[in-house]
C-alpha cells in the first residue's frame, strides 16, 4: 500500500516529535513526576492544533483544557476520594496559582509528601494520579484550575475551598505569554489573535468569567474564602493572617510579617528553591515568574480591544457585585 506524501510527512514530524522530546524526558524534565511526564508526552508528541485553534488543546465534554489534562485526568479527578480536613486552592490560570500556595506552604508549612509531585507540597490536581494524592499526609492542600462544576463539593467531609481572583485584563496578557512561552501550548500566534480566544472562552480551562463568577457566587458560604490579587499587593501582612485564620491558624503579627516577606514577587523570584523551578522547566524561554505587577495589561491592549473587552466586562460582571482595581 502507497502512502501519500502528507502522510509520510505526518510520520515523520511525529517520528521527530518523538525524538525531541525524548531528549527533554532526560534533560530538561528529568526531575519532573513520571506521571507528569508522561502526560507530558501524550500533550507534545501526539496532540495536534486545530484550524479553530492554534495551540496543542484536549477538550472534554466541550470544555477546552490544556493538552495534558485528558479525559482520563479529568475522571480521575472527580473520582478522588476527600478527608476531612482537605484545602483546595483555586485559580484562573495566571491569577496567582504559586503566590496562593506558597503562602499557604509558608503558613501551614505541611509535612514533606512521600511522593513527588508537580507542585511538591501543594501539588497540581490535574496531573497527579489517585496514589499520588492517596500518599499525601493529611490535611492534605491541593492546586487546580478547574471550573467549579468539575470540583469535588462533599458534603460527606469537611472540605475548604480558597479563590483567588485576579483582574481579567492581566490574566489575559499574562495567560498570552504563558501559552507563547511553553511547549506543552505551542501557541506561536499574536496577542490579537490570542485575545479573540480569551474573549470568546477558547482558552484552557474555559471562559474567564465563567470561571470567576461561578465561585463569586459561593463566597459567602462558611468553606469558601475568596480572595483578590490585587488586594493580596495592597495588602499582603493582613491578607496572610485572614488565611491562616481560615486554616485554623493564628499567626503572630511577627509571624504574619516573616511569611509576607517571603511571599513578596521580588522574595520568590529570588529564591532558588522555590517550586516555580519545577513548572519553568516546561517553558521554551522565560520562566514561571513573569512580572506579577497590577497594570501590565496598558502595554499591551490598543484602544480599540480596551473597549471592546469593557463591553464584555461590563455584560459579564454587571448586577455580580464583583469589582476588580486595573492599575
Amino acid at each position: 500500500m502507497q502512502i501519500d506524501q502528507n502522510s509520510r510527512n505526518n510520520l515523520l514530524q511525529l517520528s521527530l516529535r518523538k525524538v525531541q522530546f525524548q531528549i527533554l524526558k532526560y534533560t530538561v524534565l528529568g526531575s519532573l513526576p513520571n506521571h507528569f511526564k508522561n502526560l507530558l508526552e501524550q500533550a507534545i508528541v501526539y496532540s495536534s492544533k486545530t484550524k479553530e485553534l492554534n495551540f496543542l488543546h484536549s477538550r472534554v465534554n466541550g470544555l477546552v483544557l490544556p493538552s495534558y489534562v485528558t479525559e482520563e485526568q479529568v475522571r480521575i479527578c472527580s473520582t478522588f476520594k476527600t478527608r476531612p480536613g482537605d484545602v483546595f486552592l483555586i485559580t484562573y490560570p495566571k491569577a496567582g496559582t504559586l503566590w496562593l500556595s506558597e503562602i499557604v506552604y509558608r503558613i501551614t508549612k505541611p509535612k514533606k509528601p512521600s511522593v513527588n509531585l508537580l507542585g511538591g507540597a501543594v501539588p497540581y490536581f490535574e496531573t497527579a494520579s489517585h496514589e499520588e494524592l492517596e500518599a499525601l499526609p493529611s490535611p492534605r492542600y491541593i492546586f487546580t484550575h478547574l471550573p467549579l462544576s468539575l470540583i469535588l463539593r462533599s458534603n460527606e467531609h469537611d472540605l475548604k475551598y480558597i479563590y483567588l481572583a485576579r483582574n481579567p485584563r492581566d490574566v489575559a496578557v499574562s495567560f498570552f505569554h504563558f501559552m507563547s512561552s511553553v511547549r506543552v501550548c505551542d501557541f506561536e500566534g499574536t496577542w490579537d489573535e490570542f485575545l479573540d480566544y480569551f474573549m470568546n472562552g477558547e482558552v484552557p480551562y474555559g471562559s474567564y468569567f465563567d470561571h470567576v463568577l461561578e465561585w463569586w457566587e459561593h463566597k459567602d458560604d462558611e468553606n469558601v474564602l475568596f480572595l483578590k490579587y490585587e488586594v493580596l499587593k495592597k495588602e499582603l501582612k493582613g491578607q496572610v493572617k485572614i488565611i491562616a485564620e481560615f486554616l485554623g491558624i493564628q499567626l503572630s503579627d511577627e509571624e504574619a510579617n516573616t511569611i509576607a516577606e517571603q511571599c513578596t514577587f521580588q522574595a520568590m523570584k529570588a529564591n532558588p528553591g522555590i517550586r516555580a523551578d519545577a513548572l519553568s522547566k516546561m517553558y521554551k524561554k522565560g520562566s514561571h515568574l513573569r512580572k506579577g505587577m497590577v497594570g501590565d495589561w496598558q502595554n499591551y491592549f490598543s484602544d480599540e480591544q480596551l473597549a471592546e473587552f469593557q463591553k464584555l466586562y461590563q455584560y459579564r460582571m454587571q448586577q455580580s457585585g464583583l469589582e476588580f482595581e486595573f492599575h
